[in-house]
């Protein structure tokens, strides 16, 4: 089990001059114990979270008290996203505690040689049960999973803890590979046969206006040519 060291803090002192002087501020609680105000060294708690999750078991060195706590919550700064304050949570082995633990796959699936896809559907479970039969992870071996295949909820090996989440709920599953789908980029799209049919319209509308307008100039040329031949058949009565 790892282990964190912390000291009892004075609740008057300011947690900005502490985090200045690279601790951090931290409490202490548990259903059968009083509140306790920590510090703790900030490269400690940073060192040790790159070793486990939340739901990873901890001892904490107390002046020499040891207590079997969980790390609850973590407050960051929203601006620089880092750690400003802990808690802790204390319980006895055989306390009941509700406690979300990480799925992680171990191995390639047969079936992701095959071509097909893993999809991963949930990344965490959440679990009841006795403080000291949470795991601090839960793997998962998919090497023999074949293209179709599935891990519910119900399939996993949980111990005497009860999962919150229902028994079919799938937790991975490996899909068939997309097809490919091949386009012709020779052929025209819809959007430009529509185009091209557009435009042949504009043009025989255009060509129909022109037609028009040479009818209507010739009209008046033969118009022209009647008023002039009458013209001269009434001079010529005269």
């Amino acid at each position: 089990m790892r282990t964190l060291e912390a000291m009892r803090r004075d609740s008057d002192k300011n947690p900005n001059s502490l985090r200045y002087e690279g601790k951090l501020p931290a409490v202490l609680y548990g259903p059968d114990r009083d509140t306790v105000s920590l510090t703790i060294d900030k490269k400690e708690l940073s060192e040790l979270m790159k070793e486990i999750t939340r739901s990873t078991r901890l001892q904490l060195e107390l002046e020499d008290d040891s207590h079997s706590i969980f790390l609850k919550d973590i407050q960051y700064d929203h601006l620089k996203d880092k750690p400003v304050h802990v808690d802790f949570y204390e319980v006895a082995d055989d306390h009941e505690v509700e406690m979300e633990i990480p799925i992680v796959t171990v191995g390639t699936p047969e079936g992701v040689h095959s071509g097909g896809i893993l999809d991963t559907l949930m990344e965490t479970i959440t679990v009841r049960g006795r403080a000291e039969e949470i795991p601090a992870i839960i793997r998962l071996d998919v090497e023999e999973l074949q293209i179709g295949d599935s891990i519910h909820v119900s399939d996993l090996d949980l111990g005497g803890l009860k999962p919150q989440t229902p028994q079919d709920r799938a937790v991975l599953s490996i899909l068939s590979p997309r097809k490919e789908i091949k386009i012709d980029l020779t052929e025209p799209t819809i959007g430009e046969e529509l185009l091209a049919e557009e435009e042949e319209l504009e043009e025989a509308a255009e060509e129909l206006e022109e037609g028009e307008e040479v009818e209507g100039e010739e009209g008046e040329e033969a118009a022209e040519e009647g008023e002039a031949e009458e013209g001269e058949e009434l001079e010529e009565a005269e």
